[in-house]
């Protein structure tokens, strides 16, 4: 007999609203039956053509029947392209506060100064799932968990909505690389895309049922998701959704095709104005259809207040010291302690000279390039902040150590020799993706510098190669860029040093250019050969570029130097990230990795602070004494730093993705499943991502999902499970103690292990609460499971497997404190 227990769409939708815990503030985009009658009303005395203007967002059509016009603006970490506002820290970086009540706390100060600078719709949050490790905007999403980045995700949109604008999710989904993003077929298998991919949105959707939602870019099982009949069904009937769907800015070229599969909103594409084929009222779409996506943007607009509280004029400053206060308190829940050796940190007394080391100035980077890079305005940088919390007890110096990940100076033609002796690098030009056959051009090229193909004859797909000897002029390491809009591969002496691909070498958005970086040790008058190759086959249509560039005078020695006469010293690295970007290598750019062990061996009180959007290759690890991921902090990045540095706060972030001991763990380690074969990736790991996979494969990761270190200790106590079978939800009570000798903050885990008719992965997140106590404090938690976070997508529909569940607190996906098991069904 099958004792399958399937839950109907609507079901499952009322479910996920009991998923959603209470959370501060209250959106105004929450269901409302007059919102809805308003929208009718209004709709009944619009003519098609009005309608269709509507939907093209043609407002200055409509403003006769008082209907604003949407304003709109990024604001995933603040609102990108203002001054005077407030840069918050990246969403991966919130995700990893593990705290609903701060992230609605964020979402609240965004959505009040997105009003003050006359926006009424915030494009934000990103709830995206991280992957693999080399999605260059795994920053903007809220880490690799469904569960983590729906309830965060779901806080963050009440806030937002809490203040008369409406928030645009995104992106809708499985939307987890930039490697032909535009292209990419997204081999999905519908399990996963139910239970990993659209989960969070789910969240966000029984939070905020009146929110928008934008599309992804690629194409989802055949279909590009803005033109996806079967992506539209799952978000508006399968999760609910009553607000309106939107492309992304250069999805559905096809907008006639996008609005008959579902979409809304045809507003953010080119041409978004002029719709072909005699519009939408020309018979392209029915006219039901049409109807249906003008009554959703009525009622998103009705539901939060659009109609009835316009945006006020736009005001210079926004950003208040509250909202700065929230940005450092931000900063400092989400600052991960990831090693501790010998109780390196906190700072103590006995640290008298202090060495800082790395891009910590002004250089430092407080966010990542593209649609969610805010400007930070006047901020603290952390040597600044280092410097005011140290005073006058303890002596700080800086020595550079490393330039960080920018392009470098341009590799001059007095140290290039092409194959005649002249000065530069011989040069051949063919048509085609790859540089072989006969050339159509060849020269000597007195450097590599370009942003225009070199001749007018050229295809529009072409390739370079450059080659011939660089002699050196110091002896020791140097460092080499390469800025390409294309790919690009550099070999000295044979050996590959750098190696490839960026789409474009700045996105549009944002000031960090997206170099590729390597190193070699180099003589003094010791020639090397050089051969530099490039296609702009993979670079933005229309594109190409290339700067080949070099820094010979290495800044490690002088760190060394530094390092060596100071108590301790603190490492700072970072690696640029942003759209249109993927990273290509696991290991920090450049000379990093070389300077973190320089420094170790010439202190053995040395701290690393990782300002990255994600993990990293941790070679030093053991060479160190602590390790704390800052991510990109946004303007409380500095200090919320010196803070965790000196113990005046507990580092209480927790890892939303999984660190990786090498880059061949987790999923996408093949070309088919990691960028793709033959225009496809394939997603062959299915439901297990993240912390998933790792269970699943038996790999050891080098730091767990969850996990962060505390200044204090904590002990989880016996856990408490009680199942109500009317309800069919399980209830969690744990007490948790702090231990230790001060005040700290613990993050409680709870994962559920389901019985095997479920299928499932070995465990999966279902609870989290995040908990301050002072030392000798304890606090009893309560966690409530329902049987919607239980459920697994089987034969078309929701199952709750009936059978044996076990339930595990824990400190991360690794470190399990207390379980207990209950027969659920």
């Amino acid at each position: 007999m099958n004792r399958r227990k399937f839950l109907s769409a609507a079901t499952f939708t009322a479910l996920a609203v009991a998923m959603v815990p209470a959370m501060g503030g209250q959106a105004v985009g929450a269901t409302d039956s007059a919102s809805q009658d308003r929208a009718d009303a209004l709709l009944a005395r619009m003519t098609a053509t009005e309608k269709e203007a509507l939907v093209r967002c043609d407002f200055a059509a409509v403003a006769h029947l008082g209907i604003p016009a949407l304003t709109m603006v990024d604001a995933s970490a603040g609102l990108r392209g203002e001054k005077g506002v407030t840069a918050f820290p990246v969403p991966v970086a919130q995700a990893a506060t593990f705290d609903e009540d701060l992230a609605g706390r964020i979402g609240r100060a965004i959505g009040t100064e997105g009003r003050g600078k006359g926006y009424n719709n915030l494009l934000g949050p990103t709830v995206d799932l991280t992957r693999t490790w080399h999605s260059g905007r795994q920053s903007e999403g809220m880490g690799e968990d469904p569960l983590l980045a729906g309830r965060l995700g779901a806080a963050v949109t009440v806030g937002m909505q809490s203040r008369q604008v409406a928030a645009t999710v995104k992106h809708f989904a499985a939307y987890t690389q930039e490697t032909n993003r535009f292209f990419t077929d997204t081999k999905v298998p519908d399990r996963a895309l139910r239970e990993i991919y659209e989960a969070p949105f789910r969240r966000v959707v029984a939070a905020a049922p009146t929110t928008s939602v934008m599309m992804a870019y690629p194409k989802i099982n055949g279909a590009f998701a803005a033109q996806n009949p079967a992506l539209f069904d799952d978000l508006k009937r399968g999760l609910g959704l009553q607000g309106y769907t939107v492309p992304d800015f250069w999805a559905g070229d096809d907008q006639v095709a996008a609005a008959r599969a579902g979409m809304d909103l045809a507003g953010l594409g080119p041409g978004a104005v002029t719709i072909p084929g005699g519009g939408l009222t020309g018979g392209a779409i029915p006219a039901a259809r049409l109807d249906d996506a003008a009554r959703r943007i009525l009622v998103t607009m009705f539901a939060n207040g659009l109609f009835d509280s316009p945006v006020p004029a736009p005001a210079d400053d926004v950003s208040t010291q509250e909202h700065r206060d929230l940005a450092h308190e931000a900063a400092i829940a989400s600052t991960v302690l990831l090693a501790n050796g010998s109780s390196a940190l906190p700072l103590t007394a006995s640290v008298r000279s202090l060495a800082v080391i790395g891009p910590a100035g002004a250089d430092a980077l407080t966010g990542v390039g593209g649609s969610s890079y805010v400007d930070p305005g006047t901020w603290t940088t952390p040597l600044q902040a280092i410097r005011a919390r140290a005073g006058s007890s303890v002596t700080v110096t800086h020595a550079q150590g490393t330039k960080g990940d920018l392009p470098l100076a341009v590799v001059p033609s007095t140290v290039l020799r092409d194959s005649a002796g002249r000065a530069g690098l011989s040069a051949a030009c063919f048509a085609g993706a790859e540089p072989t056959g006969s050339p159509v051009l060849t020269r000597t090229d007195a450097v590599v510098d370009f942003t225009t193909a070199p001749a007018v004859n050229l295809p529009a797909v072409w390739s370079a190669k450059w080659t011939g000897t660089l002699v050196p002029t110091i002896t020791g390491l140097h460092r080499f860029s390469l800025l390409p809009a294309g790919t690009a591969t550099l070999k000295i002496n044979g050996t590959e040093i750098v190696s490839g691909t960026r789409q474009m070498r700045r996105f549009f958005l944002g000031p960090f250019d997206y170099p590729l970086q390597g190193t070699a040790q180099l003589t003094a008058g010791r020639p090397v050969s050089i051969e530099l190759t490039y296609t702009n086959a993979t670079a933005e249509s229309g594109t190409c570029g290339l700067t080949l560039g070099w820094q010979p005078d290495s800044l490690v020695p002088a760190a060394v130097t530094a390092a060596r006469a100071a108590d301790a010293a603190v490492v700072f690295v970072n690696r640029v990230a942003g759209e249109a970007m993927d990273h290509a290598r696991l290991d920090l750019p450049a000379d990093q990795n070389q300077l973190i062990s320089a420094v170790a061996a010439a202190n053995p009180r040395t701290i690393v602070v990782l300002n990255t959007d994600g993990p990293v290759a941790t070679p030093w690890l053991n060479e160190v004494e602590a390790v704390l991921q800052l991510w990109y902090g946004g303007r409380g990045m500095g200090t919320a730093l010196a803070a965790v540095l000196f113990g005046d706060s507990d580092p209480s972030g927790r890892l939303p993705v999984t660190f990786p001991t090498d880059a061949t763990q987790g999923p996408g380690t093949t070309s088919a499943t990691y960028p793709g074969k033959n225009g496809s990736v394939s997603y062959d790991e299915g439901i297990s991502v993240g912390y998933r996979y790792y269970d699943a494969a038996g790999q050891q990761p080098r730091f767990a999902f969850g996990h962060g270190l505390s200044y204090t200790s904590f002990a989880h106590g016996s856990l408490e499970v009680v199942y109500d079978r009317a309800s069919r939800q399980v209830t969690l009570s744990v007490t948790v103690t702090n231990t230790g000798p001060r005040k700290g903050t613990e993050v409680v885990q709870v994962y559920a292990s389901l019985p095997g008719a479920a299928a499932a992965e070995p465990r999966r997140l279902v609870a989290f609460q995040k908990v301050a106590l002072e030392a000798g404090g304890s606090r009893r938690l309560t966690f409530t499971v329902s049987p919607g976070d239980l459920s697994v997508w089987q034969s078309g529909g929701w199952v709750l497997a009936p059978g044996l569940y076990t339930f595990a607190t824990a400190r991360s996906s690794r470190h399990l404190t207390a379980q207990r098991s209950v027969t659920v069904g």
